[in-house]
């Protein structure tokens, strides 16, 4: 009779130490704008519900390895939003800066013959040099509220996949 008893314990100590996630890397208090599941790792861009910070965060549940936030700064200093229509689709970016690294966090539609083919991910440049192009597994795409909500700037081609 104990040992049903530890382990219903163990899974209460359990649930109550790790930290609780909505989606992606995003807090319970946090909507997601961007949520990027990658092979061994994921990147979201999540919104503060209460006050209105933006934070995104990669890596894994157990171990961020990359934090940028827009915490104490005024909004549009850190994250800019992007995009451009294209016949039959478009393309959006969310763009922000840290270290000489700039990382695109984007979503494309384009029209093809055999209907609409979409792709999300991450590029990402050191200096003007363009270093990596992550892919997404998952369904990922940029929110509707980051249109109204990410300060807007000027559309660049980043050469996403």
């Amino acid at each position: 009779m104990k040992k049903p008893f530890l382990g219903f314990l163990f899974a209460i100590i359990l649930a109550f130490s790790t930290t609780v996630r909505a989606e992606g890397m995003c807090g319970e208090n946090e909507s997601v704008i961007f949520n990027c599941e990658l092979h061994s790792s994921t990147a979201s861009l999540c919104e503060a519900k209460d006050a209105k910070v933006l934070t995104y965060r990669y890596g894994k549940e157990e171990k961020i390895e990359l934090e940028i936030s827009d915490a104490g700064f005024k909004r549009g200093n850190i994250f800019h939003f992007s995009d451009v229509p294209y016949s039959g689709g478009g393309e959006a970016h969310i763009r922000f800066s840290r270290g000489g690294y700039t990382y695109y966090l984007y979503d494309k539609t384009v029209k093809t013959e055999s209907g609409p083919q979409f792709s999300a991910g991450i590029v990402i440049y050191r200096g003007i040099r363009r270093i990596g192009d992550r892919i997404c597994v998952n369904d990922a795409s940029i929110r509707q509220s980051a249109y109204s909500e990410i300060e807007r700037e000027e559309y660049r081609d980043i050469r996403s996949k």
